[in-house]
C-alpha cells in the first residue's frame, strides 16, 4: 500500500513574516506580502494534491492564518505558541505520525515562481529524506518518511545540515535541486526579481 502523504505549509503569523525585508517595506507592505504568498501557495497547491492524491495542511499558531487555511480547504496543525520554523516542522511530523501518514512534505509560503512539474517531480521521491535546496543553499522543500527521529535543522545552509541529520541517522538523503523550487522571497534582491518574474510583486520592489 502507498504510504499517505501530507503535505504541509509552516506560517508564522502575518506580522511576524518577511522580517528581513524589514528595511525595504514598512510593516503594513510586510503583510500584503506574506498574505498573498501564502494565498497563492494555498491555490498553487490544491490541484497539485488531488493530482498526486496528497492531503493538505498548514501549521501555525496565528488564529488569521488557521481562518485563512481552512477556508481554502486545508486543515490546520495549531503550535499552540509563536515557535519558530524547526518548532512548526517538528509539530507538523508529529501530528502527521499520529495521523497515520507515511510521508511529511514541508513547503514554505514564499515561494516567488514554484512550477507544479517541480513538485511532482519531488513528491514523487522514494528517498527517505529528500531535500531540495534553495539559491542560499537553504531548504526550500523536504520531504520524509515516517515516523522519523529526524531533527529538523532550518536556518542558514540548512540543506547541507539536513543531509548531514539525515546522514547521521542512516536514512540516505537525497538532494533534489529544482530551479523554480530554489528561489524564495527573503530579501531586496529577491523581491526585485520575482518583480522581474511576475507583475503581482511589482508594487512590493
Amino acid at each position: 500500500m502507498t504510504a499517505r502523504t501530507l503535505i504541509t505549509v509552516p506560517m508564522k503569523p502575518l506580522g511576524l513574516s518577511k522580517t528581513r525585508l524589514s528595511g525595504a517595506l514598512h510593516p503594513a507592505a510586510r503583510t500584503r506580502l506574506a498574505h498573498l504568498l501564502f494565498t497563492r501557495t494555498l491555490a498553487f497547491l490544491r490541484p497539485i494534491a488531488e493530482a498526486e492524491s496528497c492531503d493538505l495542511s498548514v501549521v501555525t499558531s496565528s488564529d488569521a492564518i488557521r481562518a485563512t487555511a481552512r477556508g481554502a480547504g486545508f486543515a490546520v496543525i495549531s503550535e499552540g505558541h509563536e515557535a519558530s520554523l524547526n518548532g512548526a516542522a517538528a509539530c507538523a511530523a508529529q501530528a502527521a505520525s499520529e495521523a497515520g501518514y507515511g510521508r511529511l512534505c514541508l513547503i514554505p509560503a514564499d515561494l516567488a515562481a514554484p512550477d507544479a512539474k517541480d513538485v511532482r517531480a519531488f513528491l514523487k521521491s522514494d528517498a527517505p529524506v529528500t531535500i531540495c535546496p534553495s539559491l542560499d543553499r537553504g531548504t526550500n522543500a523536504l520531504l520524509l518518511d515516517l515516523p522519523s527521529a529526524f531533527a529538523f535543522r532550518f536556518g542558514p545552509r540548512s540543506a547541507l545540515r539536513h543531509f548531514e541529520e539525515a546522514s547521521a541517522r542512516g536514512l540516505t538523503p537525497r538532494l533534489m535541486p529544482l530551479e523554480s523550487l530554489s528561489f524564495d522571497i527573503d530579501t531586496t534582491a529577491h523581491l526585485a526579481r520575482a518583480a522581474r518574474i511576475d507583475p503581482a510583486f511589482e508594487v512590493f520592489a
